[in-house]
């Protein structure tokens, strides 16, 4: 039985070590610290109960959060009472803390029972002898002053801890080093006899069965009989098998292995390549009563359980060297459509479940089925790994360590060593029988040397260190791949100089858009067999803007103040990059918001195109980041922190398609009767095969056709296809479109579409990018209807110029900046997109009223 103590906790403060003192020594007064007993939550934060009871002030907001680095110089006193049932007597009783960040020492009724260091490792007190049974116990969890650690520059070798190194100050977060109970903290009580280390194999047969293999360690404090019950429910409940293993428990501890036979299974698959039907096991471990020997619940557990097999195979072509990359699920290839994912909230211990639910569904949306949880975040919360298990979206789980742009070779130490065993043995041990777990790696960009260094080699597993891990890796979970660290090299960046060679086996970079034509040389030119971390920056939309700057920093000329480069732009500052592209006439911050936004999306769309038009020689690629810990006013998310997606986010839905065309061409911007030329292909993952057309048309700003064709193409092969080559002259001025349609030939309906927007300079020394902001205003009529149950939006463009990147958004009203991330905004998958001149599209809203949301429909130039 497990008992949650959720309810009831306060907390309060005290300089380190005053605590234990208790009194003064000089006027015996009582300590009191440093603010009185206030409610707070578990799982939490200190922080954020700090600021609900008014002693700390918003930490997102402004510059506030350099003023809350107080907080993590104290100790911090949690206090709850609970009455002990006079029947738990007899029985184990176990005070579990799932997640003390960072050190605790722990007291029951005044009395110390220990202590415990770690964050992602369990602490567990023996309170069996302890309790006061069938009255009130006082339990007191003292969190120490937070150990000091090397923020994103610094000195990987010095770090001594497994402690979340993105609080200590990131490109994306500021200096907000998390303390808390960030997890449960439950009593578990059963009788002598537990159940440990339960690990899981279900794989499909040849013939349509599945086979589920349990293994795990009976832990038992006195002999006698057992029985261990497992039973498997399918996804709609309904139980396919059960077995029941007895035996003569020993005190001490046993292994227990057993195999069940499940007739027709049904296979879990990545997002995108079929349905995740998810059974579930119940485990009962029962023990004989001596009294009168009928059986007794002693212990239980439960678990998602996927029938898939894993496979990793060297990409098509590879050169001899590189490892693994391409994965395979079920026998078949699965092409990685990823993103990076970083924690939810720079303080995880708050309650962000709702906000988490949202992030995941997007991925789905997103067509995304993989994840890599980057090493200087979490190893995340049971739910995270649920969520993805639903999802259909893969895991690649780092391990706690990422580089420090100084040093980026992890610690050797033995103490660190042992502590860094002790942390992954339990971590992987509580998450492989996730079936969406595929990679394991030994953390992020770690490297011979740092990042100022002549070069940088990623290391291997013949670091001490690495190697640690690839044995713990290969002990307990030899069914998923190990890679040592990301990128993996020989070379660390994606480099157009080193394409051809063979030496970009998995890279990283760039993160910023490269130029209107080094941008496209670069991705066009890559033979990366992965691309495991890059991207581009954009700013957040001015609705979230709004709520954490205050009102008159919203302004260009604030781009140097405290508060826009605690909020990102001391990193990802666009200043420069957005004048020279777009010229003098970008002089507001929501016309800066709109081209940095439609830059991260043009930037980011063409790389994932590009990579997926190397399949299967490029095994997939992740991009750099999904979301935000923190509100930025800019940075490399495609989420930000209030769950708003930028208009990357929809671009690169779209390209991640199962079945996608799109554009290879060598710039953005050109001179006027220039030649414009481009090749069309067809990337078709798993869709179904038919006899399919691709219409393409070219057109000017006020939707004057420039030209147009046709390529009659049929049985279109998986993977890849170049169909044709485009070609045209480029106007005198404004600028240019191009749109593509695959169309079903049989029954003339419109599989999949794209569309792509390029800028005419008027002279060489020009802006490249200016005309996007010298186009002529257009005007945009919508309305909004209520339909089944949802919304029906109707945009028609009702000007003479092409509105550039129409946006929707639809807001809950009066929700303020606390309130925002559990209510985010609500956008069309399909956003951002050109509407010509008398142009309609329509959009549906399922479940969405239209009186529930203020809607804005806007682009660029209407």
């Amino acid at each position: 039985m497990k008992v949650v103590l959720l309810n009831n906790w306060e907390l309060t403060g005290s300089y380190p070590g005053f605590w234990a003192f208790g009194r003064s020594m000089e006027v015996n007064a009582e300590l009191r610290g440093v603010v009185p007993w206030i409610p707070a939550e578990v799982p939490g934060s200190v922080h954020w109960d700090l600021h609900r009871a008014g002693y700390l002030l918003d930490p997102y907001f402004g510059m506030n959060a350099p003023a809350c680095e107080w907080v993590n110089e104290r100790d911090w006193l949690y206090r709850n009472s609970f009455t002990s049932e006079s029947a738990w007597q007899g029985k184990r009783i176990a005070l579990v803390l799932e997640g003390v960040d960072y050190t605790a020492k722990v007291l029951l009724n005044g009395k110390e029972l220990g202590s415990h260091s770690g964050m992602f490792t369990p602490g567990e007190f023996d309170l069996s002898d302890s309790l006061r049974y069938g009255e009130s116990n006082t339990l007191v969890v003292v969190l120490e002053r937070s150990p000091d650690g090397e923020a994103q520059l610094g000195y990987t070798d010095r770090v001594d801890h497994l402690k979340s190194r993105f609080g200590y100050r990131w490109d994306f977060s500021p200096r907000l080093v998390h303390i808390g109970l960030w997890k449960e903290v439950c009593l578990k009580i059963t009788e002598s006899c537990v159940l440990e280390n339960v690990k899981l194999e279900a794989l499909p047969g040849s013939d349509g069965t599945g086979e589920l293999t349990v293994s795990a360690v009976l832990e038992s404090g006195q002999s006698g009989p057992y029985r261990l019950i497992a039973e498997l429910h399918d996804p709609e409940g309904a139980s396919v098998g059960a077995i029941s293993h007895g035996g003569e428990a020993v005190p001490g501890l046993q292994s227990v292995r057993f195999t069940m036979e499940v007739p027709h299974v049904r296979l879990w698959w990545p997002n995108g390549y079929g349905e995740q039907p998810l059974y579930r096991l119940e485990l009962r471990l029962e023990t004989a009563d001596a009294k009168n020997g009928s059986y007794i619940l002693s212990d239980s557990y439960s678990a998602q359980v996927g029938f898939r097999e894993l496979a990793f195979q060297a990409n098509p072509g590879a050169p001899a060297d590189a490892l693994a990359y391409t994965i395979d699920v079920n026998g078949a290839p699965i092409y990685i459509k990823g993103w990076n994912w970083v924690p939810v909230d720079q303080l995880y211990g708050r309650n962000r479940e709702e906000l988490l639910k949202h992030l995941i569904m997007l991925a789905k949306q997103a067509n995304v089925n993989m994840l890599r949880v980057w090493g200087g975040g979490l190893i995340e919360k049971e739910l995270f790994y649920r969520l993805c298990n639903e999802a259909g979206i893969l895991i690649w789980q780092e391990m706690m360590q990422s580089s420090s742009g100084f040093n980026n070779e992890p610690s050797v130490k033995p103490e660190f060593l042992h502590t860094l065993s002790r942390t992954m043995r339990h971590a992987i041990r509580e998450k492989r029988n996730h079936p969406s777990m595929a990679i394991w790696c030994g953390g992020n960009e770690l490297t011979e040397g740092g990042h100022l260094g002549e070069r940088m080699m990623p290391l291997t597993d013949r670091q001490a260190n690495l190697r640690v891990l690839r044995d713990l890796a290969s002990d307990l979970d030899a069914s998923r791949l190990f890679l040592p660290t990301s990128p993996t090299g020989p070379t660390f960046f994606l480099d157009a100089e080193k394409s051809g060679q063979g030496v970009m086996h998995d890279v990283h970079g760039p993160w910023k858009y490269s130029g209107v034509t080094e941008h496209y040389r670069l991705y066009n030119g890559s033979d990366a067999l992965l691309h495991s971390e890059y991207g581009g920056d954009g700013f957040a939309s001015m609705m979230s803007l709004r709520r954490f700057l205050p009102e008159d920093k919203l302004q260009t000329e604030q781009s140097g103040s405290v508060e826009w480069l605690l909020h990102g732009y001391e990193y990802w500052n666009m200043d420069e990059q957005l004048k020279s592209l777009f010229g003098p006439r970008l002089n507001t911050l929501e016309q800066m918001v709109d081209v940095s936004q439609w830059l991260q999306a043009e930037g980011i769309r063409y790389a994932v195109e590009a990579n997926r038009r190397r399949a299967p020689y490029c095994s997939g690629s992740l991009l750099w980041q999904f979301n935000e810990p923190y509100p930025n006013l800019s940075c490399t998310s495609a989420i930000d922190y209030y769950g708003d997606p930028k208009l990357a986010y929809s671009w690169v839905a779209q390209a991640n398609r199962n079945l996608h065309v799109s554009l290879q061409y060598d710039a953005i911007s050109y001179l006027p009767g220039e030649v414009y030329r481009a090749t069309v292909y067809i990337t078709n993952d798993g869709f179904e095969q038919g006899q399919w057309d691709v219409e393409w048309r070219a057109f000017t700003g006020t939707g004057d056709k420039l030209a147009d064709g046709l390529f009659e193409h049929n049985n279109l092969k998986i993977l890849t296809t170049g169909i044709g080559s485009i070609e045209f002259h480029v106007p005198d001025s404004g600028a240019f479109f191009v749109t593509l349609q695959v169309i079903d030939a049989a029954e003339q309906r419109v599989l999949s579409d794209n569309e792509y927007a390029f800028a005419v300079r008027e002279q060489e020394d020009a802006a490249p990018l200016q005309a996007f902001l010298t186009m002529p205003g257009t005007a945009l009529k919508w309305e909004t209807v209520e339909v089944d149950g949802g919304t029906r939006m109707t945009v028609t463009n009702s000007g003479e110029t092409v509105a550039l990147w129409v946006r929707i958004s639809g807001a809950t009203p009066h929700v303020d900046a606390a309130a925002a991330a559990s209510q985010p905004v609500v956008r069309p998958l399909k956003d951002g997109f050109l509407l010509a001149p008398g142009q309609t599209v329509v959009h549906y809203f399922e479940g969405i009223m239209p009186e529930e949301r203020q809607w804005v429909v806007k682009a660029l130039n209407s």
